[in-house]
């Protein structure tokens, strides 16, 4: 009995499970790639590598679209990666071309036999890349043989290729979707400064005087109370200034209230560069501002005074042809009792002191400064 057709029909059936095993062992490798954070192009790269020693090819290129254009990303043949050296496939022939364009056309397998090439001839076998039903890609392998790709062989490539467009597909989504997080987040971020900075802005104008860009009464008294409770427990000096500018209902009336705005502005800046860091200066309302000096004894408070009297007193504003200048009257108090706990209510009453010795200023020629402690007898503000 002749049994060379077993031997042969054997050697056929070993030879397809092994390349069978090679097939599935290149998928399995396939499949374990690390696709998070990497480039695609580098992907693809791995992958024809990964071809190369699993299957008997010797020339694979992956062309990807870009703009409904066919563009090589990555190629690898057997010789150059065994040599290092320059494959004789680096420039494909015309026929070559041809089969990527009928798959283009048709989204279908295409083969051809018998390639003349510059130095070689052969088959080779163009398999679309898709990746839920778009065609993404084409996957081109070459061999010397004539009529190597056999439908098994065909099949293995197909397999291969979807699975490869199924897994450029989900690194192109994942990069999307990083991308589309970092986009939300820097928008996220970007409105959250923009709260933050709204919410800073509120809070500095709800303590900001608009006009006069110093403090108002809602920053000034929580500020004057810790000032003054560290002097109390510390038993240092404390000053007060009390300050309203003298006739100014007449420049508003004169002048309109325009240049009146202009005066309380200029008026502001002149004080805020008299006082010092540690310095409490607000805005009280209308034509009045308030100055607390931490660390400062009535004499201190005097020589303070007198410096920003003199300073209001030299200021021009010119309007049309008539120059306009002001005067201002300044009443002080200093902080006497260290014992008194009530700083709360104490705040209150060095104001109190402040003002009368301020209305005493007015009612006696004003443009000048009084210390509550001189007043012989103070006036009744209430009147």
């Amino acid at each position: 009995m002749d049994n060379k057709p077993f031997i042969e029909a054997y050697q056929e059936i070993n030879s397809r499970f092994i390349k069978l095993l090679s097939s599935m062992s290149a998928l399995r490798a396939l499949s374990g790639f690390e696709v998070k954070y990497r480039n695609e192009n580098d992907i693809i790269a791995d992958s024809l590598g990964v071809l190369l020693d699993y299957h008997e090819l010797d020339y694979v290129a992956i062309f990807i679209y870009e703009e409904d254009e066919l563009k090589q990303v990555a190629s690898k043949s057997w010789d150059s990666d065994i040599k290092q050296s320059h494959s004789k496939y680096d420039n494909l022939c015309d026929q070559h071309r041809a089969l990527l364009a009928e798959v283009k056309a048709s989204g279908e397998v295409q083969q051809a036999n018998q390639i003349p090439g510059a130095e070689f001839s052969g088959s080779a076998s163009a398999i679309p890349i898709h990746a839920s039903d778009v065609l993404i890609g084409v996957f081109l392998a070459c061999h010397p043989d004539d009529e190597f790709f056999s439908i098994s062989n065909e099949r293995n490539l197909v397999i291969y290729c979807n699975f490869l467009g199924q897994m450029i597909m989900n690194n192109r989504l994942l990069h999307s979707m990083d991308k589309m997080v970092n986009e939300r987040t820097q928008q996220l971020q970007l409105a959250l400064d923009e709260a933050s900075e709204l919410k800073r802005r509120y809070e500095e104008l709800s303590i900001i005087d608009e006009l006069t860009q110093l403090h108002n009464r809602r920053f000034f008294f929580p500020e004057t109370r810790a000032a003054l409770a560290q002097a109390m427990r510390y038993k240092k000096d404390f000053s007060l200034l009390m300050m309203d500018v003298d006739y100014f209902k007449l420049v508003n009336d004169r002048y309109g209230h325009s240049v009146g705005d202009d005066v309380l502005r200029d008026i502001a800046a002149a004080i805020k560069t008299e006082a010092r860091e540690v310095d409490i200066l607000a805005r009280c309302g209308g034509e009045e501002f308030i100055l607390a000096l931490p660390e400062t004894d009535e004499q201190g408070a005097e020589v303070m005074a007198e410096r920003i009297r003199n300073k209001i007193k030299s200021l021009r504003w010119q309007v049309d042809e008539n120059e306009i200048s002001v005067s201002i009257t300044i009443g002080i108090t200093r902080l006497e009792n260290h014992s008194n706990q009530d700083y709360v209510g104490l705040l209150d009453e060095l104001i109190l002191q402040a003002d009368q010795a301020l209305y005493h200023g007015k009612a006696n020629g004003r443009d000048q400064f009084n210390a509550f402690s001189n007043i012989t007898c103070p006036l009744d503000i209430g009147e």
